[in-house]
This record gives C-alpha cells, sequence and structure tokens, in this order.
C-alpha cells in the first residue's frame, strides 16, 4: 500500500512545487492538487512528505476545497482485450475509468464447473490486467463472470454490487480496436456497468409465453 494518505502536504522532487495528495490512484501513483487547483498524477517515487508542517486554516480550507471540487465519476467500468503477437496471446484488463475504488472478482463458467481467474482492488482511474487466453481458441473461451462492489469515502448515493456474465465470441474481436487511454493501447473494449445491457428476464419470458402458439 502507499506509504501516503489523503491530506499529507508534499513537496515533487524534481519540480519547484508543493501540494495536496486528493486521490491515491494505486500503490505507484498518487494525484496531488496545488494552489492553482490543478491536480496531476505523480509517481510516489517522486513525492517527498513536506515533515513539520503546521497546519493552518487556509491550509484546512484549500484541502476541502481543492476534494470539493473534484469531480466525481460514477460510471466507466470496461473490459479491454488486448492483443500480442506472439502465440496469439491476448490479455484482459480491468479498466475503472469511475472515481470508484472497486473490488473484482473474476472467474470463469464452464461445463457447469466455476473456476477462479482473479480477484483483488483497482483504484479509480487505473487499470489491473486480470487473465489472459489464446485467441486461437475464443470459440472455446469460457463465460466470464464478474463481481463488483463500488467504494468511495465520498457522501455519495448506494451504489449497487455489479453481477455481469460476459461472452466474448470471435467477431467480438474481429472488428478495429479503440484506444485506451488509461492503458496507452488499442484494446477491444466492452462496457461492463452499461445499464442499456440490463434485461428483465421476467418480461422476457412473458413475452415469449404470450407469443406461443396455441394448440
Amino acid at each position: 500500500m502507499s506509504k501516503y494518505k489523503l491530506g499529507d502536504f508534499v513537496r515533487l522532487v524534481e519540480e519547484d512545487a508543493e501540494g495536496y495528495i486528493t486521490r491515491i490512484i494505486d500503490d505507484h501513483l498518487v494525484a496531488v492538487t496545488g494552489e492553482d487547483g490543478f491536480e496531476i498524477p505523480v509517481p510516489v517515487s517522486k513525492v517527498t512528505l513536506v515533515h513539520g508542517r503546521m497546519e493552518r486554516e487556509d491550509d484546512q480550507a484549500f484541502q476541502a476545497k481543492a476534494t470539493k471540487n473534484e469531480e466525481f465519476i460514477h460510471e466507466g467500468v470496461f473490459l479491454a482485450i488486448t492483443s500480442e503477437q506472439k502465440q496469439g496471446l491476448v490479455e484482459f484488463w480491468l479498466v475503472n475509468e469511475s472515481s470508484y475504488h472497486l473490488l473484482v472478482a473474476l472467474n470463469s463458467k464452464k461445463n457447469k464447473t466455476v473456476q477462479g481467474e482473479f480477484h483483488g482492488e483497482v483504484g479509480p482511474q487505473s487499470v489491473v490486467k486480470i487473465h489472459a487466453a489464446n485467441s486461437v481458441s475464443v470459440g472455446d473461451w469460457p463465460l466470464y463472470n464478474f463481481q463488483l462492489i463500488f467504494f468511495s469515502e465520498r457522501t455519495l448515493d448506494l451504489k449497487e454490487p455489479l453481477l455481469v456474465d460476459k461472452r466474448v465470441r470471435p467477431v467480438d474481436i474481429s472488428t478495429a480496436k479503440k484506444e485506451v487511454g488509461l492503458l496507452d493501447k488499442k484494446a477491444w473494449l466492452f462496457r461492463l456497468d452499461d445499464k442499456k445491457d440490463d434485461l428483465n428476464v421476467e418480461k422476457l419470458k412473458e413475452h415469449f409465453i404470450s407469443h406461443r402458439p396455441k394448440r
């Protein structure tokens, strides 16, 4: 875990600048907001804690203002699949463009069995590799089950956990890739928290039953 915490006052090692840590991106990257109000990502190795700094009322007011003005992003969770030339290897990434900390569990489901593939935390505006597979056997890939819990220290409306089954078909990885900023590379991208994909199973059942031919 990062040795810094939200609200720490730090100095940038390679620049003549100081500011408060307003976001912990991951174990190796923090976001620092200076007096100009701009937030910039900085490697943990490039900042140093300002020891013995006396907290003043204007410091506390600035810190609260920086946190309050930070835009909170409520959505934007994706599965990104990248390909490598070596032996048709593809890599699965969990891309979190939201401001939530995600607790993630990935399982593969095949022939009535379930196998755990990944579990862990994905920080806000960050990406984590969660799986790898061979593109040659894409037609035989299992059904992937994603379970996500959303966490934030901010006061927000309750966000329910997300449970998504995703099957990747050969046609899904035959289309053009999209540029993924957090990955800094192109990938096939699949939205996991898209509410438009939610289906009301009971309504579907009613629809098919009502349209079933009468004998």
